[in-house]
């Protein structure tokens, strides 16, 4: 079964490179990739084969820590690149688990970043042929247990990371505790670079890689070590700690493999209504009320108060409520300001000033991963077309969901920023430079949804995987408007850099331009990608089913 496996696996990997030619790109620059870092790994280690047992080890060590960490995040952040690998895919086949999980493994362990790793990894493990050939035993030995970890926790992640976020009674904790553990992770940081880089290097990262050392993200890479200087005790426990490891990881991926198998896609929101919250909040929500015509019509042209925008801005705030997809998507923009904020601030040794770019930054990337809207949004496009609903009330309708919980997160985390630093008379300028970069990079984000649509994970699937061919279009579609928001995010943040470097009164012109530019740019962007989803309504469906 583990060679029908693997065989069903390259043929439909050939298969996709003939019909897809992004993907014999990806693989043939990936190859090109690897094979251009194969002279620094053999320089790597032939320097490290020149530093003493415990440098050398610890080296080897953060290269390890490093590594797992990128393998277990990696694939939670760009998905796609290894759609063969779903366990769901075999759900129609009629198999057990017993008989592909084989398969499986293997096949996770030829890719080619397994593989390029897998090398990478033997070449430095080849800076301890000095010590004999006992210790290059065991550091061989541990360096392919190291390398297994990667492979089977990245497997494991993605499978436990899409059935925590798909279950409504764990999807809540879960958030909490990944917002708890980035506020945890980025205080510790703090605490430990407060005092500079070097004192951390000092002090605190010994700590932390003696102890890294005795759990399995260390414990093959310091074996070595321990067998140079005749520990064999602690290279036995080492070794065994990581086979131990290894054999609970790969029991995980199989306990995943049978429950994607036995456990159909669930398509609901995640929670169970008596009413159509939909149809309600269309009609009852508060700002869809008048008291009369003349408020109507103000409230109409100021929030598109029309039936086809209130019922796609109320769909989509169920969706922000409970769709995995959303709550993913909007945890995820929180990643980058953060590690902006607790490492590269203390690690650079910045200014505090520095640290209003984290609200700013904020506020780009909501705006910015807008450009999936559609894409996410595609189970009801054909709704929207066939309904009768303006392009124009649609994507507004979707900008305003997004302005609903984004303006509030922006504007707190503004003032948490001038509470930190104190600086409260720069707080006209950084509120306008926040707001205005949440319209203009929504405003563009509107556009590049419409341009450069793709297919995207349907309610209920796993939110981290990928449809069939959908890897190339979202590349682009990220590029593009990635471009368009470095172009536009200069208008509204260079007069805060003048407050907060040349007078404090360029604040208020950073307050009235951010607002004005920043309305400007996201009604001008959505208008004009309402005309774009009028024109194209066709091709987006074609695009994104």
């Amino acid at each position: 079964m583990v060679a029908t496996v693997l065989r069903l696996k390259y043929t439909t990997v050939r298969h996709q490179l003939a019909r897809e030619w992004w993907r014999a790109l990806l693989l043939i620059g990936g190859a090109v990739w690897s094979l251009s870092l194969v002279p620094a790994v053999l320089w790597a280690s032939v320097q490290l084969s020149d530093e003493s047992a415990d440098v050398r080890a610890d080296i080897l060590l953060v290269v390890a820590a490093i590594c797992i960490a990128g393998w277990i995040t990696v694939p939670l952040l760009v998905t796609g690149l290894e759609d063969t690998l779903d366990p769901g895919r075999f759900a129609t086949f009629g198999v057990s688990a017993r008989q592909i999980a084989g398969g499986l493994t293997l096949a996770a362990f030829l890719t080619v970043p397994a593989l390029f790793f897998a090398g990478a990894f033997v070449v430095l493990t080849l800076s301890w042929r000095d010590s004999g050939w006992g210790v290059l035993a065991v550091a061989l030995v541990g360096a392919g247990l190291t390398v297994a970890v990667m492979v089977l926790g990245a497997r494991v992640a993605v499978a436990w990371s899409a059935r925590a976020v798909n279950d409504r009674r764990t999807r809540g904790v879960l958030l909490l505790a990944v917002g708890l553990a980035l506020v945890v992770l980025g205080s510790v940081v703090w605490i430990a670079l407060r005092d500079g880089i070097d004192s951390a290097l000092q002090y605190e990262a010994q700590t932390l890689m003696e102890w890294l050392g005795r759990t399995p993200v260390g414990a093959g890479m310091v074996a070595a070590e321990s067998a140079t200087y005749g520990r064999w005790w602690s290279v036995a426990w080492r070794l065994a700690l990581m086979a131990g490891a290894v054999v609970v990881l790969a029991l995980a991926w199989r306990d995943s493999i049978s429950h994607a198998l036995v456990n159909p896609v669930h398509r609901g929101g995640g929670r169970r209504r008596r009413a159509d919250a939909i149809l309600a909040s269309a009609r009852d929500l508060p700002w869809g009320a008048a008291s009369g015509p003349s408020r109507r019509s103000r409230l109409a042209r100021l929030w598109r108060t029309d039936e086809p925008t209130r019922a796609v801005r109320a769909r989509m705030l169920v969706s922000w409520g409970t769709d995995a997809r959303y709550l993913v998507a909007a945890s995820g923009v929180v990643a980058l300001p953060v590690i902006f904020f607790a490492i590269a601030m203390p690690v650079l040794g910045l200014d505090t000033r520095w640290a209003f770019v984290a609200p700013v930054m904020l506020a780009a990337s909501i705006g910015w991963g807008r450009h999936n809207d559609v894409a996410y949004d595609h189970t009801a496009l054909w709704l929207d077309i066939v309904s009768g609903s303006r392009g124009g009330q649609v994507m507004a309708g979707r900008a305003q969901a997004v302005l609903v919980w984004a303006v509030p997160a922006t504007v707190l985390a503004a003032v948490g920023i001038l509470a930190w630093t104190g600086r409260w008379y720069a707080a006209p300028g950084l509120v306008g430079a926040t707001l205005g970069t949440l319209g203009a990079t929504l405003g563009v984000a509107s556009v590049t949804s419409v341009l450069l649509p793709y297919r995207a994970p349907a309610p209920g699937e796993n939110p981290f995987g990928a449809e069939v061919g959908s890897l190339g279009a979202s590349l682009g579609a990220q590029l593009l408007s990635s471009l368009a928001t470095m172009l536009v995010l200069p208008f509204v943040t260079v007069p805060l850099v003048l407050a907060l470097t040349v007078h404090a009164g360029w604040g208020w012109v950073a307050l009235v331009s951010g607002l004005a530019l920043g309305a400007a740019f996201g009604v001008g962007g959505v208008r004009l990608a309402g005309l774009l989803y009028d024109q194209r309504a066709g091709s987006l469906i074609a695009r994104v089913s």
